[in-house]
């Protein structure tokens, strides 16, 4: 498995989180492996989203985690 982050939330970031598991099985077929979001980087909260527990607003979070292979960069 592979894992994603993504940087910043804003228009941006949301959309590329919401075209990523509405188009999931599809996107995990062309990659040719499993990818999983590990953690959403913004300064900012969001309380009720579904993506809530994914949210970190320490870029070490994602710097220190091995398992993330792919950063996304949308702010």
């Amino acid at each position: 498995m592979i894992k994603v982050a993504i940087m910043g939330y804003g228009v941006v970031g949301s959309g590329v989180v919401e075209v990523f598991y509405k188009n999931h099985e599809s996107i995990q077929k062309k990659a040719g492996m499993n990818l999983e979001i590990a953690h959403i980087l913004d300064l900012r909260d969001f309380p009720g989203d579904p993506y809530e527990h994914l949210m970190t607003k320490d870029f070490n979070d994602i710097l220190n985690d091995d398992e993330v292979k792919i950063v996304v960069e949308t702010m």
